[in-house]
């Protein structure tokens, strides 16, 4: 069955989508055949023939540049990656780490370090062949190592305060989570661990709303087994260039060979075992130190959940000085494998920052209860001066005097006149609408009240809120006053005398 050209064309369309150029040849040259064909026929048909061809040939490739074009922005418009895949959090893999650590090395060439432990967690480097890694830990075919050199953590910058220069920072809240970095793609969605307030983070850059940090203790990578050849188990004072590490013998109980032995090499593969006798003579086994070295992982691991119980107490109780003897000692001592004397080097630091603010806060809670202390003590102090005032019975008043009506009456409200009780001169006069100081004339009073000056007269003028009946006899005793009548001053000189001698 003869195609048509309107069916090549349609091949043309799809079969440029999956296998580009390599398809056009075949549909041209049948597209210009049936051109040709129906071309015009006449006189000078030949070069109409052709020139008809032609044209209708470049319609038919400028559509179909079109229709690729159109399809090519359509499949890039309707992929949008999903939210999920840039800051959605997926919980730290749970991969615990073996009591020993050892040396690995890269065995080919452009391998992935993943974030977690299976081929769907995004990569986060490349490593080549050759590049050494400390293994920590194993599940099924993953190796749980340190992150390698150029690795990177991130964590939001809301939750960091920088401080310094700016290249270290102080985590501000509980349980921040930090994600796993990547310098393949701009995935962050990976949780590595968690960090505590007051814990300290080192700050190599920043992207978005996250700092790019140091890896910090407890953060891990993972890169599959078949790619890794064991070298040796790490002793006191090893570490690979970059990572965290395992023990050889644990590597060997999940499967893996504890000599490094290239893939497809048959011949190293058949001197394994003779490799593996030279490292045990190089490293005879020594109980004592096995034994040392299993106690202190015990203690290590004994401390780390005393540490994480801890973050959930108050400051007050949280038990810092133990923690830091204990982790002072492991760090300080060679039964560790380097990695954990790292992550105690690390605790160490965080409990130090701890016991600045614990102490900052018991100076504080003392400084609060010294304050109260005081200020019960004034209180009781106060309470009893306004005993004794109460008992000594002591009346404050502005003046005192005997009050007589006066003549002189302008301006709002009636005036009287406080005077002395013997001469009966004014010693200031007081103005109130109120009628019941009427009641009062001709009795020594008391007033309380506000003292003005009137610019019409140039009188003192009280404007009373209390006034209350007095003894004179007890004015300077328990009745005092600011204003009070010469006669009862000049009455009280002699008694003081009397009493002074």
């Amino acid at each position: 069955m003869r195609k048509t050209c309107f069916t090549s064309l349609m091949e043309l369309l799809f079969c440029s989508a999956y296998r580009g150029d390599h398809c056009t040849v075949d549909v041209r040259q049948s597209c210009k055949k049936e051109t040709i064909t129906k071309a015009p026929t006449g006189k000078g048909a030949p070069d109409r023939k052709q020139e008809w061809a032609e044209s209708h040939m470049e319609v038919l490739m400028s559509a179909r540049r079109i229709l690729i074009l159109s399809a090519a922005v359509l499949g890039s418009t309707l992929f949008i990656p999903p939210v999920s895949l840039w800051g959605q959090e997926t919980a730290a893999p749970e991969v615990a780490n073996a009591p020993f650590q050892y040396l690995g090395e890269i065995s080919a060439a452009n391998t992935f370090v993943r974030s977690g432990p299976r081929e769907g967690d995004y990569a986060t480097m490349r490593l080549e062949k050759g590049a050494q890694i400390t293994v920590v830990g194993i599940k099924f075919d993953w190796l749980k190592i340190l992150p390698p050199e150029g690795s990177f953590s991130y964590v939001s910058k809301a939750f960091v305060q920088q401080y310094g220069d700016g290249k270290r920072g102080r985590v501000t809240k509980n349980d921040l989570s930090v994600r796993a970095g990547s310098s393949l793609n701009a995935l962050k969605s990976q949780v590595q661990t968690k960090l505590m307030d007051g814990d300290e983070v080192e700050i190599i850059g920043e992207q978005d709303e996250y700092f790019q940090i140091k890896p910090p203790a407890g953060a891990y990578l993972y890169v599959k087994k078949d790619f890794v050849a064991p070298i040796r188990a790490l002793t006191d004072g090893q570490h690979a260039n970059a990572g965290a590490s395992e023990s050889v013998n644990g590597a060997a109980s999940a499967g893996i060979s504890t000599t490094p032995v290239e893939p497809g090499d048959e011949h190293n593969a058949a001197a394994a075992e003779s490799v593996d006798q030279a490292t045990t003579q190089a490293n005879p086994a020594n109980p004592d130190q096995q034994l040392s070295t299993t106690s202190a992982g015990q203690e290590f691991n004994a401390l780390e959940a005393r540490y994480t119980q801890m973050q959930t107490l108050p400051f007050d109780q949280q038990p810092i000085e133990e923690l830091t003897s204990g982790y002072e000692k492991l760090a300080g001592g060679t039964e560790l494998p380097e990695s954990m004397r790292r992550i105690a080097e690390g605790r160490l630091a965080a409990l130090k920052i701890r016991k600045q603010a614990k102490d900052e806060l018991l100076a504080v809670r003392k400084e609060q209860e010294e304050t109260e202390s005081r200020q019960t003590a004034l209180k009781a102090e106060q309470q009893e001066l306004q005993e004794q005032i109460q008992n000594n019975a002591v009346q404050v008043f502005t003046a005192v005097g005997t009050l007589r009506a006066s003549s002189l009456q302008r301006g709002a409200g009636r005036l009287y006149r406080l005077t002395d009780p013997e001469s009966g001169r004014t010693l200031v006069y007081v103005r109130s609408d109120s009628t019941e100081l009427a009641g009062y004339i001709g009795q020594f009073v008391g007033v309380l009240g506000t003292n003005t000056t009137e610019p019409t007269f140039n009188l003192n003028v009280i404007t009373p809120t209390t006034i209350t009946p007095v003894d004179v006899n007890e004015v300077g005793k328990k009745v005092v006053a600011s204003i009070m009548p010469p006669s009862v001053i000049a009455a009280q000189a002699p008694a003081s005398a009397g009493s002074e001698k």
